[in-house]
């Protein structure tokens, strides 16, 4: 079942580049091969200002949570050899004491850890994960150095992810939340009122989001609700990527304890 899964996944990452490749036996079983691109994806950190940005239509409100100071923050993997099933990954963190190292696998499978050596799963065929650092209240740090793209790919296939072109990844909100915060990672692109854009549909709510913060969503009136954001250009249209429309994705607000 996790083979065919990895296969499906290969069909949503059908955007195909001329990434260079480094080969790479692996230790464990020399008739599988490892490659990982050796292009770099980069961070196009948000301008650092005294505004609070805030959305309102509808009577929802997205208000923009201002970030603190991680210019001296870097996120590094040190493991450069991969096999099919369990890896053992080692990262070096500098520049913060309180944090998560968060994991996007394929923009679905999201898992936090707050050390630096950790245990996760390769499937045959393409594993294109985001890790990036958080801060201790879990919104993502949009520094260039505080952030690792890359795409694994177990077995003797092409690398189909592209590390050149915009992406977008949906991470806030999760499925459950008491305080449902907005929050999302951007490479290779920006947002900006004449540029790329954001769209978020809350429920039957659109907003147009011109600036790369996290957000704080507010005047929701049910638990249940429906959260979709996509990369659009500036005259509206969806820049094509395996993971630049999220689709629907559900949340529930649950009470404060």
């Amino acid at each position: 079942m996790k083979i065919l899964f990895s296969i499906i996944i290969l069909t949503l990452l059908g955007c195909s580049g001329s990434n260079s490749e480094q080969k790479i036996d692996s230790k464990q079983d020399s008739t599988i091969q490892s490659k990982i691109s050796s292009d770099k994806a980069q961070i196009i950190e948000p301008i650092v200002d005294d505004e609070i940005k805030t959305y309102t239509k509808n009577g929802i409100s997205l208000v923009e949570i201002k970030a603190e100071d991680y210019s001296k923050t870097s996120l590094k993997l040190s493991t450069n050899q991969f096999k099919e099933g369990i890896n053992a990954l080692s990262f070096l963190v500098e520049g913060i004491s309180n944090y998560n190292i968060a994991i996007l696998e394929n923009n679905y499978s999201l898992t936090y850890f707050n050390q630096p050596n950790i245990k996760k799963e390769f499937l045959f065929g393409n594993n294109v994960f985001l890790a990036f650092l958080t801060d201790q209240n879990n919104i993502s740090i949009k520094k260039n150095k505080a952030h690792l793209l890359e795409n694994v790919v177990i077995g003797n296939m092409d690398i189909l992810f592209n590390m050149n072109v915009p992406h977008l990844f949906y991470y806030l909100p999760q499925s459950e939340t008491k305080q449902p915060i907005l929050d999302f990672y951007l490479v290779n692109t920006t947002i900006a009122e004449n540029g790329n854009k954001v769209k978020v549909t809350l429920n039957d709510t659109e907003f147009i989001i011109d600036k790369w913060a996290a957000y704080s969503i507010k005047g929701l009136t049910k638990s249940n609700n429906t959260i979709r954001i996509q990369l659009i250009d500036k005259n509206g249209n969806l820049i094509e990527g395996p993971f630049n429309d999220s689709g629907d994705r559900n949340f529930t607000i649950g009470k404060e304890s």
